[in-house]
């Protein structure tokens, strides 16, 4: 995506919202991600190589890692209130 943006463009990313670290148990949600992650996100995410096979439960930190390596210089979480999404700008 880093690639393809415009000058003055951003890309606006939304994952789950699950905490910002894991304890187990983890609330209703974050279980319910997780089941998708380890049953559909992660297999599907583990065919394309190079991988760095995350599933659908991606921490904020975690983003913010791959963006920064994509080139992206910041990412904020917009205030989008959704129990279920979180709602990131990568910015150039």
């Amino acid at each position: 995506m880093r690639s393809l943006i415009a000058e003055g463009g951003a890309v606006i990313i939304a994952d789950e919202r699950v905490g910002d670290t894991f304890t187990a148990p983890g609330d209703d949600v974050e279980r319910y991600m997780y089941g998708f992650s380890a049953l559909h996100c992660l297999p599907v995410g583990m065919v394309d190589l190079p991988s760095v096979e995350t599933g659908t439960v991606m921490r904020p930190q975690t983003l913010r890692g791959y963006a920064t390596d994509a080139g992206f210089s910041a990412v904020e979480i917009l205030p989008v209130p959704f129990d279920f999404w979180y709602f990131y700008r990568l910015v150039p």
